[in-house]
């Protein structure tokens, strides 16, 4: 209930001014919970109550908070929800009764324990005194006079103490938004001490955002452009990372992604963005979120969660403050992360080209105009057949063979490719290559011929399955595949901790990353840009499917995809993005073991030369003092047993999968 008469006096009506004087006097320089006990003290005695407490409401944010019951101060400022209840209080200023047990559970759990246990419906008694920023409510638990009269006792309490008791909540304020800040100046030193790596800067900007916000739980997930995801990467105890990916219009994390603003969920399962599988952790009972986006200068880079609240039972305003000005720190700190990575991999990358330029010569204008010049024949019969052996033909001659396939099936012409340029491209692709035993130019050269044969035999372009950009970047991709290749595999770079590995394991595939990244450096040199004319938009494309085609050779990456290719196989769809890209992987992968289908005389030289170059790999890792898989043991390998293990788990089931109908191979035999 409530009455309608409304306090407008300046004047003492019912109090005693000798104690209203005595109460001012009293409120000296003290603690905001000291003065609220001085005024619980005096209006418990004049109101004949069994308890008085005051809830402070910040109005902005509607946020209500209790710092002593009666005479006594809580051990810390507690947080309770503003109910509907108190929020109506504020709305009519003036007095309004309920009984204890009809209060929220948070409210009941802080009052309970002062009063006397031997009467269960307590009456108390509210009254608002309103202000800004901050607000009271005064509660009277059990008065023996008037409620009236009690609304009038507060009226004339506060008409003189309000104005110290607010002053020294707006100092608390303050004094405690100035050590918020100060943590948080301390948490952006040490994250702007930690720039060096990606990984251990996120890792230490979850534990700074759960330490400054006192959240259980705290996450960091960022946007990963390319694949348009969130992507988390979450720490066991044993230092494992686990990655996990979500699309970007998922849960509350996504919300923000497209909104931009801060989401703070008092009650996380409540919220309609609300997500389990992205909002929370495995296991974790999810109660209260606040969600917040991460932004540098051209726009949000992520996004921060910020778990179940410590100690409270939801964020408030200032923790939505702080989150906001950690997550602008935590941005900035990300980018100089991702650009000293860049800044690293420009130097080892430098590195590595004054290395190549050191070991290969640059194609010179003679050797060139030998190709423009050579008179050779050029027109063995079987150069289009995917059983040809490139071994028949002379190692002078593979350059031409090279510039041949492409002018056969009218690269040339359909993408406006210089011959002068295409010539220069393939010789510089030739001295790309080191002398090693098996991934040599001659290794290349095959490749590419496969490629060749198989987009003339299987109608790859006539029949729908490629465009005729797709079928390109495939013969430029088997020429420059293994480009640099040190003759050793991607575990050799990762457990020797090479200057490869330090450049490319973070990404995975090693040796296929740099095979690409020298295939640019060519692409991008003068006189070797074969892809000039090509539209902006064409040309990105074309760098991607070359990324895709190299990336695919990595057979880590085909035994990861074998099921799914198997399943694609039974039921090959032509227009579909995800089989489209199962047939580009699994045709780059038979051209790169199309040795395998030759005759038996030069099926065995490539053995022989795989061979040679897993033994040196072996040497090597023993003189480091490493222990070579069997594989690469000279004197542990039983060659014809690898040899079968090759065939039957490797070989095979690729070819296999060109086999099933409603694939390629049956699409075209019929």
């Amino acid at each position: 209930m409530a009455t309608q008469k409304r306090h407008k006096r300046k004047s003492i009506q019912n109090s005693d001014p000798g104690k209203i004087l005595d109460l001012i006097i009293s409120l000296n320089e003290e603690t905001c919970a000291q003065l609220q006990i001085k005024i619980n003290t005096y209006l418990c005695e004049e109101c004949e109550a069994e308890l008085v407490l005051q809830i402070v409401v910040n109005g902005e944010r509607m946020e209500a908070s209790i710092e002593a019951v009666g005479a006594s101060t809580l051990p810390r400022k507690v947080k309770i929800c503003m109910s509907q209840k108190l929020s109506d209080v504020l709305k009519t200023p003036t007095e309004q009764t309920d009984l204890l047990t009809n209060f929220e559970a948070d409210f009941q759990a802080i009052v309970t324990p002062f009063v006397v246990k031997d009467n269960e419906k307590k009456r108390i008694v509210m009254f608002p005194i309103v202000d800004k920023p901050f607000s009271i409510i005064v509660c009277v638990v059990a008065p023996k006079i008037v409620e009236e009269n009690v609304a009038t006792l507060i009226y004339e309490c506060f008409l003189f103490s309000w104005p110290t008791l607010k002053k020294s909540i707006c100092y608390e304020y303050e004094c405690s938004l100035k050590q918020k800040c100060q943590q948080l100046l301390k948490v952006a030193r040490r994250l702007f001490t930690r720039v060096a790596s990606l990984d251990t800067l996120l890792q230490i900007a979850m534990e700074q955002a759960k330490k400054l916000i006192k959240a259980e739980y705290c996450s960091v997930m960022l946007v990963d452009v390319e694949r348009m995801e969130l992507v988390e990467s979450c720490y066991k105890l044993d230092k494992e990372v686990i990655e996990r990916r979500f699309p970007l219009n998922v849960g509350i994390a996504g919300y923000v992604i497209q909104s931009g603003s801060v989401v703070n969920a008092k009650s996380a399962k409540e919220h309609p963005a609300f997500d389990p599988t992205i909002d929370g952790f495995p296991g974790i009972d999810c109660k209260t979120i606040l969600c917040f986006p991460i932004r540098e200068q051209t726009g949000i880079i992520g996004v921060g969660q910020l778990i179940n609240k410590i100690g409270d039972p939801y964020f408030d305003g200032m923790d939505e403050e702080m989150a906001l000005a950690f997550s602008i720190y935590c941005g900035v700190c990300i980018m100089h992360s991702v650009v000293y990575q860049k800044i690293q991999e420009a130097h080892i990358r430098n590195t590595l080209a004054n290395e190549l330029v050191m070991y290969h010569m640059k194609v010179s204008d003679g050797e060139v105009s030998r190709i423009l010049e050579c008179t050779g024949f050029h027109n063995h019969p079987h150069l289009s057949s995917l059983h040809f052996n490139p071994r028949a033909l002379p190692m002078r001659e593979l350059p031409c063979y090279a510039v041949k396939m492409f002018k056969d099936i009218g690269f040339d012409t359909k993408f406006n490719i210089n011959q002068h340029k295409l010539i220069r491209f393939v010789l510089h692709v030739k001295k790309g290559y080191r002398d090693v035993p098996y991934h040599s130019w001659l290794h290349a050269f095959n490749v590419a011929q496969w490629a060749y044969a198989a987009i003339i035999n299987y109608k790859l372009v006539q029949h729908g399955y490629f465009s005729d950009l797709q079928a390109l970047m495939y013969l430029i991709a088997g020429l420059v595949h293994d480009l640099d290749h040190r003759g050793t595999t991607n575990s050799f770079h990762i457990q020797g901790q090479t200057t490869l590995a330090a450049l490319y394991s973070s990404e995975g595939s090693v040796m296929e990353r740099h095979h690409l990244a020298q295939a640019m450096c060519i692409l991008n040199t003068e006189g070797c840009d074969i892809l000039q004319a090509l539209p902006r938009r064409d040309y990105d494309r074309a760098i991607m499917l070359l990324r895709d085609y190299i990336l695919a050779t990595d057979l880590a990456n085909y035994f990861k995809n074998l099921n799914d290719y198997k399943g694609i196989s039974m039921d090959y769809q032509k227009g579909n993005r995800v089989h489209t890209a199962a047939l580009q992987s699994l045709l780059m992968n038979a051209a790169d073991l199309s040795d395998q289908l030759k005759d038996w005389g030069s099926v065995k030289k490539t053995a022989a030369a795989v061979l040679t170059e897993f033994f040196k790999q072996g040497d090597v890792e023993k003189s480091r003092g490493d222990l070579p898989p069997t594989t690469m043991d000279r004197d542990k390998c039983f060659i014809p047993a690898l040899e079968v293990q090759f065939l039957q788990g490797t070989c095979i089931p690729l070819f296999e999968c060109q086999r099933q109908p409603g694939c390629l191979y049956s699409s075209v035999q019929n």
